[in-house]
């Protein structure tokens, strides 16, 4: 008896933790355990449910690394491999909490333009407009940017919070965000980087702390994968990148072909309560 309580008081705390969390995806898991998977053709909007090798967000091992990975790919013509989480009613961001998202990937390689962190609000429309309060992706001199989309007129008033540094190819990353959703002026972002704490740009006051943001103006929720620095499309392609029924058939770009993107998720997990849960996936 005493034993059992002692195994009961040594492990306890951990199953407490664990069970706080909102997301616990390792690589080896199916997709669904992280979120919805979304794959998208050449254009906005066209959406695909299969397209064989050409396009795929699938369970196996990084041949790199030789860790169980989701493995996102994307053919040049294809638009979007990602997969949303937090969208079930149980697990939806709500206003005036903190969020802690860790996120361990490897990038195959890097692209102007190549998004891999959303947090996108799903009804664009909704006032105050703001399609995608952050943006996560390279620049033309492939340093990582997250952008941060004003609330108001469009919906894509985007101004650059954070430059810096990071590789694609054989080096896996880990990524942290801090997310406040207060709603009346006073959310705010933290980010890491390999578990080190970064400072946003001096136009946004230099420190390590992203203030005064709104971050939840609607239905909100983050996205983990590869969008966009798709190829340009052809005036002949007619629907061949956006077949009718959403299941293309087509042929398999040859390996090598430009913009063909691949990236292995190994860990994310998602906090409402402290950085200390998500820490494994975060690098810290």
């Amino acid at each position: 008896m005493k034993l059992h309580l002692l195994a009961a008081l040594v492990f306890s705390p951990f199953m407490l933790a664990a069970a706080k969390l909102i997301v616990d995806f390792k690589g080896g898991d199916k997709p669904s355990t992280l979120g919805s998977v979304e794959l998208e053709g050449q254009d906005l909007g066209c959406h695909i449910t299969s397209a064989g090798n050409a396009a795929f967000i699938r369970t196996e091992k990084d041949p790199a690394t030789g860790r169980d990975a989701l493995h996102y790919h994307r053919d040049p013509h294809f638009r979007r491999a990602e997969v949303r989480a937090m969208t079930g009613t149980d697990n939806k961001a709500v206003e005036d909490r903190t969020y802690y998202i860790g996120y361990d990937f490897r990038l195959e390689k890097a692209h102007d333009g190549l998004v891999i962190f959303q947090w996108k609000k799903w009804d664009k429309e909704a006032a105050p407009k703001q399609n995608i309060p952050l943006y996560v992706h390279f620049n033309s001199k492939l340093d990582l940017v997250i952008e941060y989309t004003i609330p108001g007129t469009d919906g894509s008033n985007r101004e650059i919070v954070w430059t810096g540094p990071l590789s694609a190819g054989g080096t896996s990353h880990s990524l942290g965000f801090i997310i406040n959703t207060n709603n009346k002026g006073k959310g705010w972002l933290e980010f890491y980087v390999d578990g080190n704490q970064q400072k946003f740009n001096a136009a946004h006051g230099g420190g390590n702390r992203l203030e005064n943001v709104f971050l939840l103006t609607g239905d909100t929720s983050p996205k983990f994968g590869i969008y966009r620095a798709e190829a340009a499309g052809n005036s002949n392609d007619g629907t061949r990148y956006c077949p009718s029924g959403g299941v293309y058939t087509g042929e398999v770009a040859p390996a090598g072909t430009d913009r063909i993107f691949n990236s292995y998720v190994y860990r994310v997990q998602i906090s409402d309560t402290s950085l200390e849960e998500v820490k494994e996936a975060a690098g810290i």
